[in-house]
């Protein structure tokens, strides 16, 4: 272990399922990782079975493949009775590392989504950040954010509400496409994975009970709806919980947040812009000259950031 320092990555794949275009991502965000950057210990936490592509990218750019079996399997066993809908809902297994990180000895661990790239070296976010717990950009369209606040995104007197219910710590909405634990605080988090899973059951089991419309069905449904009506049973609904976001697609996030409020003493701070670019931020200026360490640009903006990779190699 470098320092007890790692990156990690998490992708789950259906039984014959490629996805050639989020492999393609992975493959240049570890390739900028390392040009930055050829030491530090890279994981990618994979739920499904390995194909020969991502098993080839791994092999290029020095990253760790740990196999984590069946993502259904890994829910049914945190939550057997809401994991049939959940399982629908395929970005919960980004959070459900905890446990292998812990036993890996990881003092600082950064999660990345595919859809990242480096600009510089990784240590200079694990040195600026050290001293917190969770390190993460604001959520966009949030209090915190320079873009304008849409509470029908994250309502946050609602999501503060809440965890005050849930005699939890409110924690200030931030996105999880670049997260920091740091301080030792895996281990700890490592008891809280089936609390994370509970949570979005609860604000599944509403979300079911409340289908979106007008505005609001521009983000899509849940993709467990269907599931989660037919096990939404009087206790089960009993415990459910008003989610607090038009977006359906930020489930995860929500979950996180509301757990997290429940570890005694977190420390949560916000990533500056000036390290981590998200979203359009990339468009702005040029990455030459800026003092980015790394750019998490949204799948939306693969065309650009793919165009930019492009004249870069070019270049070179």
């Amino acid at each position: 272990m470098h320092g007890g320092r790692l990156v990690h990555y998490s992708i789950s794949l259906a039984d014959g399922e490629e996805r050639p275009e989020l492999i393609g991502q992975l493959d240049a965000s570890a390739a900028t990782l390392r040009e930055h950057n050829p030491r530090i210990p890279a994981v990618v936490f994979l739920y499904g079975r390995p194909t020969a592509g991502l098993s080839a990218v791994c092999r290029a750019h020095g990253l760790m493949l740990h196999e984590q079996g069946p993502y259904e399997q890994r829910l049914a066993e945190l939550c057997p009775a809401g994991w049939p809908a959940l399982a629908r809902y395929p970005l919960l297994h980004r959070f459900l590392n905890f446990r292998e990180l812990a036993a890996a000895g990881a003092h600082q661990a950064l999660y990345l989504d595919c859809d990242t790239v480096f600009f510089d070296d990784v240590e200079r976010l694990f040195e600026r950040y050290a001293r917190v717990h969770v390190a993460a950009r604001e959520e966009v369209h949030t209090a915190r954010n320079q873009h304008e606040t849409d509470r029908s995104f994250v309502d946050e007197p609602l999501l503060s509400r809440l965890a005050q219910h849930e005699g939890a710590f409110p924690i200030a909405p931030f996105n999880l496409g670049v997260v920091l634990f740091g301080r030792g605080v895996v281990a700890t988090l490592a008891a809280y994975e089936a609390l994370f899973v509970d949570y979005a059951w609860r604000f599944a089991l509403w979300t079911a009970q409340h289908p979106v419309s007008g505005p609001s069905a521009t983000y899509g449904e849940f993709l467990g709806a269907p599931e989660a009506l037919a096990l939404s049973t009087p206790d089960a609904l009993a415990r459910a919980l008003p989610y607090p976001s038009a977006n359906r697609w930020i489930l995860d996030e929500v979950a996180l947040w509301m757990t997290l409020g429940h570890v005694p003493g977190l420390h949560v701070a916000d990533i500056d812009r000036a390290d981590v670019a998200e979203n359009g931020e990339f468009s702005a200026p040029h990455p030459a000259g800026t003092s980015w360490v790394l750019c998490h640009y949204y799948s939306q903006n693969a065309g650009r950031i793919g165009a930019w990779l492009a004249g870069r190699r070019a270049a070179a």
